[in-house]
């Protein structure tokens, strides 16, 4: 039997896989790219609008805590009696007030504890360290500041020489007696490291860098990880551009290129120590998760629609190979159809042109077919056929080409054959068809076929050829049936 040339199946299946391939690729990545560009967006937003706001907010907060402290206590410093009565009494045993000093250092945890007496000038520390501040010594110029504060109170940041000048966030407390007399200044300090802690705890858990700046642009410290080198915002890469704006907005968000990255930054102003507190994210890290769900989906996303292909490409294989069967195959007799020899003669013409070499053509017809159908019935005139197209197919050579022509007609295709030889074949099987016992029809009669048979010639055409064996055939017909003839 002959089938459709896989040229002609790769013709159809091949664009109509292809397409859904593509509608699949194409509807698949467009779906991924616009949820990676939904979420990109949706991510910044809320960066932009709250965590990066929020950051800021928490280490102000967190800073405003570890100082709420240490102001309690220089607070009641400066109102203990004990205190005041001390200064007035005129600052006797010396001793006694250090002691103070340390339980008060040792009691809360302190970084530095201290007392100033404006009537002596004497500066007491609880490491027993005293000394005298005067107004001629540049590092004391503090002290005459916060002397004539109109605030009960201020906190800054300073080197602390009593202490290996470690940088010290001070809280410096006025001391009154009851009549509103400025006796003299107490204070206590926080160790700077406090601030850096929260620096690099806000590294850690969020991956943002913090810096902090005063208000002259000097970065005064810095999480590990941050990749600004420079010391001032204002020589920064992608930062000098923006300084002015910083230092001027008590809180402000920008966007800033450094080193061919999007850096995004929120900076908030710190009123307690006069510093900015800045807060960047990297975008590309931010969005690092979301890039990683886009590579991670993608894969899967392809490998499902390779998958579906596979099943879509078998599938249509499959559609497509019923349709050769029902296309190609009679379905009533299993042998091939009209339409797979009119092909097959078609090809067969060519290759008879190009190689001259020879092949024929048998019709055969079953005698009085409507015989059978009238007197029997339809079911067993199915039979009928079926048994003939069996008995015929084990006759004819693998070369040969079996066909359904008509209701009761049947064609051959004898490739290689001359008419002598198509004849032998004919006859054959118009005698196997007589003596293998069918049916017997009412009568006694046995089935039988008649056969017109005809070779290819020289200029034929596919009419041509089906003409002529059908003429023989016609004249078989009116000779008595039951015989083979030849094209004249």
């Amino acid at each position: 039997m002959i089938m459709i040339p896989w040229k002609n199946k790769l013709s159809v299946r091949g664009p109509l896989i292809s397409l859904i391939s593509l509608i699949l690729v194409a509807g698949f990545l467009t779906t991924n790219i616009v949820s990676y560009q939904i979420s990109k967006q949706s991510l910044r937003t809320a960066l932009i609008d709250n965590e990066l706001p929020l950051t800021s907010n928490n280490i102000y907060s967190e800073i405003q805590r570890d100082l709420l402290q240490p102001i309690f206590v220089a607070s009641l410093m400066a109102n203990d009696t004990f205190v005041k009565e001390w200064l007035r009494d005129g600052e006797k045993n010396p001793e006694k007030i250090i002691r103070y000093l340390d339980q008060i250092h040792k009691k809360y945890g302190l970084f530095t504890s201290f007392l100033i007496s404006d009537k002596t000038r004497n500066y007491y520390h609880f490491s027993d360290v005293t000394q005298v501040v005067s107004e001629d010594d540049p590092k004391d110029i503090w002290y005459f500041r916060v002397r004539t504060m109109k605030m009960p109170y201020e906190i800054n940041v300073d080197f602390n020489a009593e202490q290996g000048n470690a940088l010290t966030i001070f809280i410096n407390h006025q001391i009154d007696d009851r009549n509103g007399k400025f006796l003299g200044i107490t204070g206590v300090g926080l160790e700077f490291n406090t601030v850096a802690n929260v620096v690099d705890r806000y590294e850690e858990n969020f991956g943002r860098h913090v810096y902090f700046i005063d208000a002259t642009g000097e970065i005064l410290v810095r999480s590990g990880g941050t990749t600004i080198t420079e010391g001032n915002i204002y020589s920064a890469t992608g930062l000098s551009k923006i300084a002015d704006a910083i230092l001027t907005d008590e809180q402000g968000f920008f966007e800033l290129e450094r080193d061919g990255e999007t850096i995004l930054l929120n900076t908030r102003y710190i009123p307690e120590l006069g510093w900015w507190v800045a807060v960047e994210q990297n975008e590309a890290d931010a969005l690092s998760a979301i890039r990683q769900g886009l590579i991670t989906n993608t894969l899967i996303g392809l490998a499902v629609i390779a998958v579906t292909i596979l099943i879509v490409t078998y599938t249509v294989n499959l559609f497509y190979a019923r349709l050769e069967v029902m296309a190609t195959t009679d379905e009533l007799t299993g042998i091939a159809s009209r339409q797979v020899f009119d092909l097959s003669l078609q090809q067969a013409l060519k290759f008879r042109q190009r190689d001259g070499m020879p092949f024929s053509v048998i019709l055969l017809d079953i005698d009085h077919f409507k015989r059978i159908n009238d007197t029997l019935g339809h079911l067993e005139g199915d039979r009928v056929l079926q048994e003939i197209a069996r008995v015929m197919g084990k006759i004819m050579r693998d070369s040969d080409i079996l066909c359904r022509w008509g209701g009761e007609e049947f064609i051959v295709l004898a490739r290689d054959c001359a008419l002598d030889n198509a004849i032998t074949i004919a006859e054959k099987a118009r005698e196997v068809i007589e003596t293998v016992a069918l049916l017997t029809l009412p009568d006694g009669s046995r089935i039988t076929v008649s056969a017109g048979v005809t070779e290819v010639r020289d200029n034929d055409d596919v009419d041509a050829v089906i003409r002529r064996a059908d003429t023989a055939l016609y004249q078989a017909k009116r000779e008595g049936r039951n015989c083979v003839r030849k094209a004249a």
